[in-house]
């Protein structure tokens, strides 16, 4: 799909400038400055440079001053530009535009709940290194789902997890044999 070219669906810089745009537009006509570097202009818009650049580079905002600089009634006419077109961004949305973009939706759990192995007979309990061992994957994998209350796992010690038979069972039933 390639990257979004226009500066609302950028990220959420775009949204929160909208959001403080009768700030943002107080301070341009407040201020005595008719141009404005690209640092004062990042200052002014509470971001850091480098969307700035993105947007000077993709041609959304114009450096039509001395110097390089943006004049007043560029900045302005750009503020208002993203308060018309500007889409809230949040984290949710965020994941929605990935998924929506994917062939195969993400499920991290994939490889718990489709493997299959034989728990030891002798043992109520293992630690994440010993299931990642006979999963054949990575222990953080384990972790992630304990973390994510994907799977039900105790601590030992402050540092050392255990999950029993049952709590593996009822996250993953079909994965023991």
């Amino acid at each position: 799909m390639g990257k979004p070219r226009l500066p609302w669906k950028r990220g959420p810089r775009a949204w929160e400038i909208a959001q403080r745009a009768d700030a943002i537009l107080k301070a341009l006509a407040d201020s005595r400055r008719g141009f404005y570097s690209l640092r004062r202009t990042a200052k002014l818009l509470g971001i850091s440079t480098q969307p700035v650049r993105d947007w000077i580079r993709l041609g959304y905002l114009e450096r039509n001053g001395p110097r390089q600089q943006i004049s007043r009634t560029e900045l302005r006419r750009f503020v208002h530009l993203l308060i018309e077109r500007a889409q809230p961004f949040d984290p949710w949305n965020y994941v929605d535009r990935i998924e929506r973009n994917r062939r195969t939706p993400s499920r991290p759990w994939r490889k718990l709940a489709f493997v299959e192995f034989k728990w030891p007979t002798d043992q109520k309990e293992l630690s994440p290194s010993q299931l990642a061992k006979l999963i054949r994957c990575h222990p953080s994998l384990i972790i992630k789902a304990i973390r994510a209350e994907r799977v039900y796992g105790y601590r030992r010690t402050r540092c050392r997890w255990a999950i029993t038979r049952r709590a593996w069972r009822q996250a993953f039933y079909f994965s023991i044999s």
